[in-house]
């Protein structure tokens, strides 16, 4: 399977979020962050919403067990990120976000290292096992 849309999205994630951890590193110093964090919704709900519909089938119809109850189990722990990262969305306003800066940081860097732990570990195991699945297939195209 041509993985490489889904790791050119996963290098955009990690450029956004890495920009997103600079900007709430200082607790002192509020900035505006708002482009940045949905920016950041948008490549990871059309991140996501990819893989559900493409990469996450294809994988559970592997011929190995293995690889469909590696991906059975990281799709479920996909499902858990989606909905946290939708609630941190949903939980910082831009009024709020200027109203408790510190605790809007410390709560940005913890979806970041959800995020940041799970780009990597699908790097290390999910996309192995998908690159070995039919390479006759057509590459992973975004929708659109």
């Amino acid at each position: 399977m041509d993985m490489t849309e889904l790791r050119r999205q996963h290098d955009e994630i990690s450029h956004t979020a890495h920009r997103l951890a600079l900007a709430t590193a200082d607790h002192a110093n509020p900035r505006s962050v708002g482009a940045i964090r949905w920016q950041l919704a948008r490549q990871l709900m059309g991140h996501l919403a990819l893989e559900d519909r493409i990469l996450y089938p294809a994988l559970q119809r592997a011929d190995d067990a293995h690889t469909r109850t590696t991906a059975a189990a990281l799709q479920a722990e996909t499902g858990a990120l989606a909905e946290s990262f939708s609630s941190y969305m949903t939980a910082w306003s831009d009024d709020r976000v200027a109203r408790e800066w510190a605790d809007f940081c410390i709560a940005t860097q913890a979806v970041i290292r959800a995020l940041t732990e799970r780009v990597d570990r699908e790097n290390r195991t999910l996309y192995p096992l998908a690159d070995r699945i039919d390479n006759s297939a057509p590459p992973i195209a975004r929708a659109g």
